[in-house]
């Protein structure tokens, strides 16, 4: 193989990975704007409030929790992949996802009214709902990182695309059938993701797994599950924070905000297309010492991450608010400044989540959670600006993205040039 054709090998397959995800992507974020206009037409902005809010907490705790699953599944299979090995071992994967359903069950049990009273609008009837779609999401994200650790892309692309269409068709069954409701809307999120990991598991990665593991050496997750968790308080404080700081009589702009946040941060879609191939792309790479293939992979993803970054934030200033009204209806409003904030605050994140997956390719975990602590502390701080409630929330998510873009993207830097230094 010539030296142009290796050079180019893994960036073929982030585009390949990235395209097919894409795929399922788009029928998965279309699908999710008919779940959540089908619901906040349904039910209004006030009973909206604690269906998006859960929508929210299980999206937000679910990445956090869960994804390191992904991450860790795919990273350390693409590892052995790359030097054609056995499979790992993946026992330390599976006990953590035993503690953290354990744990999501005993924090549901014991703190149901302050977790409804205080993150879900006052309706003790999600607490378990939420609950149970977290813990669903955890089998989906460990089936989604075998498939992207073995390369299994169209797989992996299906799978979101039957979440999606699960979302809403049964959203649209339960409009139709007339028994429209907070729980009833709430169940889907708990359905749909078992259905799609159950249709799109594959039976030979499993065996290959369960047949010839050996073990990985000492690999503690608990810094990635930190790294994740933290990046996700950043990209969802939003919402959480209207949530805390909202009062009963702004439930209804509570609501509305969320669905600005929907909105706003469209484009983060599409980088969960770049980001599903990307880590065990690196990871690869990284194993196979190959610095030059690395960089320019890194390269590509990071023009592609901010290209949809710029698009994103135009469009959202040019059709951002008919988009809005289109979806969710004419009750759902949003000051204009806050919407374009939020769009600029998403664009930055997926820069900032693309140099974090540069770092975690060199299993820096513990540098990638620096990144997102700062951020987050960050974005805490921007909570105390003098301005009204919305546009400071808005305002907030910009800077924690800022904070941790630079920190993300020094550390990366640092570490690259360490790395290639010691190949030379």
């Amino acid at each position: 193989m010539s030296e142009d054709t290796a050079r180019t090998g893994a960036a073929r397959q982030l585009s390949v990975g990235s395209a097919s995800v894409a795929v399922g992507l788009g029928v998965f974020g279309l699908a999710t704007f008919v779940y959540l206009g089908v619901v906040g037409r349904d039910l209004g902005p006030a009973d909206y409030a604690p269906v998006s809010l859960a929508f929210t907490l299980v999206n937000a705790l679910g990445l956090g929790l869960f994804f390191p699953v992904e991450q860790e599944t795919s990273r350390l299979m693409a590892f052995r992949r790359a030097h054609d090995a056995p499979a790992p071992s993946l026992r330390h994967v599976l006990r953590y996802l035993a503690i953290a359903w354990l744990l999501i069950a005993v924090v549901a049990l014991v703190a149901s009214r302050p977790i409804a009273t205080s993150l879900l609008a006052g309706e003790p009837a999600m607490v378990p709902v939420t609950a149970g779609a977290l813990a669903a999401l955890g089998v989906e994200y460990l089936v989604r990182g075998t498939l992207s650790g073995s390369g299994r892309f169209l797989r992996y692309g299906a799978q979101l695309a039957i979440d999606g269409g699960a979302r809403a068709g049964l959203a649209l069954l339960v409009m139709a059938t007339g028994h429209g409701s907070i729980l009833a809307y709430g169940l889907v999120l708990v359905v749909a993701p078992l259905l799609a990991a159950a249709l799109t598991v594959s039976l030979t990665t499993v065996r290959w797994l369960r047949e010839t593991p050996t073990s990985t050496g000492r690999t503690p997750i608990a810094a990635l599950v930190g790294t994740t968790v933290t990046s996700q308080l950043v990209a969802n404080a939003g919402p959480l924070a209207i949530a805390v700081l909202a009062g009963p009589v702004e439930r209804a702009g509570a609501g509305s905000f969320v669905s600005a946040i929907t909105v706003g941060r469209i484009p983060l879609f599409l980088f969960a297309a770049v980001q599903a191939a990307f880590l065990p792309t690196l990871s690869g790479l990284v194993a196979r010492q190959a610095v030059e293939e690395f960089r320019q992979t890194l390269s590509i993803a990071l023009w592609a991450t901010a290209g949809v970054g710029i698009a994103g934030v135009v469009g959202v200033a040019l059709i951002g608010e008919w988009f809005l009204h289109l979806i969710y209806g004419a009750r759902f409003t949003v000051a204009p400044l806050d919407l374009n904030l939020v769009a600029v605050s998403g664009a930055v994140f997926m820069l900032a989540q693309a140099c974090a997956q540069a770092v975690l390719s060199h299993r820096r975990d513990t540098l990638g959670l620096a990144g997102w602590a700062a951020g987050l502390l960050a974005t805490v701080v921007a909570l105390w600006l003098p301005l009204p409630l919305t546009t400071r929330v808005a305002a907030a998510l910009t800077v924690g993205a800022l904070v941790s873009v630079v920190v993300h993207g020094t550390v990366l830097r640092v570490t690259v040039r360490a790395w290639a230094g010691g190949h030379r």
